[in-house]
């Protein structure tokens, strides 16, 4: 989708309670339902929900209602809630809400700036109208900002684009002078805060049941089961060389990788990922005299006080902790990772009298329906009329009488596909969600077509029931076709292809 202007930023509107909040649309990976059980977080304020796996993706929840101090309930949520879920900056977390119920653009100076808000300090630094129907609503900007600095805030780290990119960031210095930020996962064991190097973090788990170790090794706690694999646990103190003996009984475990190898390391507390520079680093007197340390230094957080920062070049280098390692989990192949091609698939959720779903990459916009209408002489078919947007005709069409649904309240929303020189809107109650799918490129198969028959209805030949993902992860869908019914209303016989789902193969349904 492409943005509406240049002073112009596009967000998802989100329900908690009574009130109504926003965050860029670009952050709004996917909604999915809430679990009724969440792993909990020890010591978390009463906000912080806990965490749930997500296609082998650990997402902390946030309670938003309770954060920004909406509700003052505790425990558990009730079933049927859903869970935004959040990519910002390196991070993924989601945020509990009760319903999602728009995406819309907003001009930044219809934005209305907010000083000591009482609904959650600069959490919510600006905040605009928003119509939905004849109503008009207050909705708060939420700044993502602000919300990961929290004490308390965890979320998990996208190993994929931690690999794949660099850990350091260029930032100005007040001087205007460019100088380099690294970051680092701050975690706590036997009372010891140690700072562990992002590029080495590949996720955060609970550490419910450890198996007892069958090899006597300092540091090597035991194993634990990982999805469809065992992973080796260690004491990060004494595979950092800081103690001799370990005797914690931890809850958490940060997964890293050292050297190729898989591995778990015992954690009692998860503090936040923090940024630091090298100025920051303190060097620790013993480094000097000892080739192998493997604590870098000391580094100062301005709120959580002094850490340790590891070494990811030294750290764990005694040989039989990566045999141990290796046993378990395996050295990391590139070849295997990369013999399966993954891409992310994405899908829009829309109301037109009953939830439906189409192709995101059939879309070109996605617009407020405009009060410019210029009528139809002859709104046959759900022909409506004609708007101008961006110095272009658009054809609108109630998508709702194509349906057959009932369509006697005012569209919100137009969905806009391009086919050829035509642009066609087709008018809905409302763009709900975007929905984003990780799963093998090759593994979309079209169960169903919808019918082909002559003289079907456009309508009833864009539908199509299709398959994506594998294994547990494999979601079955029905969808609409936007871009082949645009192609059939300006042409009935014209050759017709749907982006992405046509491309792919078909299979019967078992």
């Amino acid at each position: 989708m492409t943005a509406h202007a240049n002073n112009t930023s596009t967000y998802g509107v989100l329900g908690i309670g009574q009130s109504n909040v926003a965050l860029p649309v670009s952050a709004l990976r996917e909604v999915a339902d809430l679990p009724h059980r969440l792993t909990p977080a020890p010591m978390a304020p009463a906000w912080s929900l806990g965490a749930f796996m997500l296609r082998e993706e650990m997402i902390p929840v946030i309670d938003l209602a309770r954060l920004l101090r909406l509700d003052d309930s505790t425990g558990t949520r009730s079933e049927g809630d859903r869970v935004a879920v959040v990519q910002w900056r390196s991070g993924v977390f989601g945020l509990r809400v009760d319903d999602i119920y728009s995406i819309t653009s907003v001009a930044d100076d219809h934005l209305q700036p907010l000083e000591n808000n009482h609904t959650g300090g600069n959490l919510t630094p600006a905040a605009f109208n928003f119509h939905q129907g004849d109503e008009e609503h207050l909705v708060y900007v939420l700044d993502l900002d602000v919300l990961f600095a929290l004490e308390g805030v965890t979320r998990s780290t996208n190993a994929t684009e931690s690999r794949g990119s660099e850990t350091t960031q260029k930032m100005a210095s007040r001087d205007g002078r460019p100088h380099e930020h690294h970051r680092a996962l701050m975690i706590e064991c036997l009372g010891v805060r140690l700072s562990l190097p992002a590029a080495m973090v590949r996720e955060i788990q609970p550490l419910e049941t450890l198996d007892p170790p069958v090899l006597e090794v300092e540091g090597f706690m035991g194993t634990t089961r990982l999805r469809d694999s065992h992973v080796a646990v260690f004491c990060p103190l004494i595979l950092a060389r800081l103690d001799k003996k370990c005797t914690a009984r931890p809850g958490l475990m940060v997964v890293v990788t050292v050297r190729g190898q898989l591995m778990g390391l015992a954690a009692s507390r998860i503090l936040r990922m923090i940024d630091h520079a090298p100025a920051d680093l303190m060097p620790l007197a013993d480094n000097h005299a000892c080739a192998d340390a493997t604590v870098a230094g000391m580094i100062t957080h301005p709120e959580l006080g002094e850490s340790l920062l590891l070494d990811g070049e030294r750290f764990a280098t005694d040989q039989d902790f990566l045999t141990i390692a290796a046993m378990y989990a395996g050295k990391e192949s590139k070849e295997s990772v990369e013999s399966v091609v993954y891409r992310r698939f994405a899908f829009v959720h829309f109301d037109a009298f009953g939830q439906y779903v189409t192709p995101l990459e059939q879309l070109d916009e996605v617009i407020a329906m405009s009060d410019n209408v210029t009528p139809s002489t002859n709104p046959g078919e759900g022909w409506e009329g004609t708007l101008l947007h961006r110095n272009r005709a658009v054809s609108l069409i109630d998508l709702r009488k194509l349906l057959k649904t009932p369509h006697d309240t005012p569209a919100t929303d137009v969905l806009i596909v391009a086919y050829g020189d035509y642009r066609v809107g087709f008018m809905i109650d409302n763009a709900r969600h975007i929905e984003y799918l990780d799963a093998p490129a090759n593994s979309l198969i079209i169960r169903w077509r919808g019918e082909q028959e002559p003289d079907t209805p456009p309508i009833e030949q864009c539908k199509r029931l299709i398959v994506v993902g594998t294994g547990a992860n494999k979601k079955v869908m029905s969808v609409l076709c936007l871009e082949t019914l645009a192609a059939l209303l300006v042409d009935i016989n014209t050759p017709h292809h749907c982006a992405m789902i046509d491309a792919a193969s078909s299979a019967p349904f078992v």
